[in-house]
């Protein structure tokens, strides 16, 4: 399911009810809504929660009278999931490209704990 996002055909604007919907952890539609930027109308996020569900890439659940919706899984698990599919499809399945194009950006920083974890695994994985 999440494993191959791109075959999902999933458009810029399900692609931004999903990061709503991982930050949150669940979300109504109305919420949904007033995070969108330059948010269709309520009943266009509606359809848009209704195929996100059914290419299950969200699970809907009724609390009171109130549909919820959720990834089908932790989102830590889902980002992992969708940053392998990125590095499969951009990066000829090369982690070391991958890394190398996000640490070689100028902007981008580290914290010490951060790079020292990076370290670690750097090792652990030359070690395999």
């Amino acid at each position: 399911m999440w494993d191959n996002l791109t075959s999902k055909n999933v458009s810029r604007r399900e692609r931004q009810v999903l990061e709503i919907v991982m930050r949150r952890s669940k979300a109504t539609a109305r919420e949904i809504e007033e995070d969108m930027p330059d948010a269709p109308t309520y009943s266009a996020v509606r359809s848009i929660l209704r195929l996100l569900v059914e290419k299950g890439l969200l699970v809907k659940s009724l609390h009171g009278r109130t549909d919820e919706f959720t990834l089908p899984m932790e989102p830590e698990k889902a980002r992992v999931k969708a940053l392998h599919q990125m590095v499969r499809d951009f990066f000829s399945n090369s982690v070391g490209a991958a890394a190398m194009a996000l640490l070689g950006e100028r902007k981008s920083k580290l914290s010490k704990e951060e790079a020292d974890q990076l370290m670690k695994l750097i090792q652990e994985a030359r070690e395999k």
